[in-house]
């Protein structure tokens, strides 16, 4: 990265934010740059967070500084190639337990042991999954399952935790087919539910093209919900059977971490020979997922089972945008720089994740 600008650059811009999630800091901001952003990691709505974002043209626009209620984006230089998930390294997180009980000190040393041997299950965080109503996963899975009617009845229907009474005669109004009063009723924030009920105002029996109409970073993120709570109830069954998740043993496809320690560098396969430091790497179900015989293959098995899906049901000839190949990823949660203060009834926390980790699984272990 440059400080002054050069020819077929794009400009680096660090984004200070509260209150507003990543995809839509990135819509306003694309707005207002006149053109499509990139950006390195989801950021939680309610925390504050600071993330590094790109234009994806070198035509955008660069203004020094972009002002908004909920986030202020500066300029901080300018790079050949946009921002993408690979450029960062990892995230660092502060944040404070408050009202904690007596022995929450050896809750925190306990864990932090744990993390040091790798023995931390890396599971995704419960915001993958949608806060408030838990909806993400199952709107995922009727997408695959092709019920795209059911997918758009649970976005627009299920009640959320915490929704006002508006919000409540919104969903009562759109499950009864009264689409122009929920129109009305749905806040602006709830946008995905205002897209929806547009496109089906004016094409009714068209539950794909509805779903078409939510941004396509929100409808891959239904489906990838669904990869993401397959692989939990794995490793979940997994960390029961007591099976060891900081190292490999023979089957098992592995990676070694790279010389940050906190994020794994390539897949390799089950029959070669792993070295002794490293790490298991589960599947992310897709439509190329292969039993290759591994310990996690036969847990992913009898769950796909249960779920009445296929990996084949990852390829959607009918709606090819969200199909999902899958992939890789690795078991144990990799933490370093971990450090923590008491201070009368608050605990204070510091340690930094790799890329796609989740703050929220390293602290469930301490308060659970």
């Amino acid at each position: 990265m440059t400080s002054e600008p050069c020819e077929g650059c794009v400009p680096i811009y660090r984004v200070e934010k509260r209150g507003i999630d990543t995809l839509h800091m990135v819509r306003v901001l694309s707005e207002k740059l006149k053109g499509s952003v990139n950006f390195a990691g989801m950021k939680d709505k309610r925390a504050r967070a600071t993330q590094y974002v790109s234009p994806r043209s070198s035509r955008a626009e660069r203004p020094q500084a972009v002002e908004h209620q909920l986030f202020r984006a500066e300029r901080i230089g300018f790079s050949p190639r946009p921002i993408g998930r690979r450029s960062i390294v990892g995230n660092r997180f502060k944040l404070v337990l408050r009202g904690v009980q007596d022995g929450i000190s050896t809750s925190i040393e306990d864990v932090f042991a744990s993390c040091r041997e790798r023995a931390i299950p890396n599971f995704y965080g419960y915001q993958r999954f949608g806060l408030r109503g838990m909806v993400n996963h199952r709107i995922g899975r009727e997408i695959l399952r092709r019920n795209f009617q059911e997918a758009v009845r649970i976005l627009l229907c299920d009640s959320r935790e915490g929704e006002d009474s508006s919000a409540r005669e919104a969903r009562e109004a759109a499950s009864n087919g009264r689409y122009h009063e929920a129109l009305t009723l749905f806040t602006k924030s709830q946008d995905i539910e205002r897209r929806v009920l547009r496109r089906l105002s004016d094409h009714n029996g068209d539950p794909l093209g509805s779903l078409r109409a939510v941004p396509i970073q929100v409808r891959r993120l239904f489906v990838h919900a669904y990869q993401s709570y397959l692989f939990n109830v794995t490793l979940s069954r997994a960390a029961a059977s007591k099976m060891e998740l900081g190292k490999t043993t023979s089957g098992d496809n592995w990676s070694i971490v790279d010389e940050h320690q906190l994020n794994p560098e390539g897949v390799h396969g089950a029959r070669e020979p792993a070295p002794d430091d490293a790490i298991p790497m589960v599947q992310l179900v897709g439509y190329s997922f292969r039993d290759y015989g591994s310990r996690f293959d036969s847990i992913i098995g009898g769950v796909l089972k249960e779920e009445e899906v296929e990996p084949k049901h990852f390829y959607m000839k009918e709606a090819q945008e969200m199909s999902s190949e899958g992939g890789f990823r690795h078991a144990p949660l990799l933490a370093k720089e971990l450090q923590y203060r008491l201070d009368d009834s608050s605990a204070s926390l510091g340690f930094s994740l790799g890329r796609g980790e989740y703050a929220t699984s390293l602290v469930r272990e301490i308060v659970k």
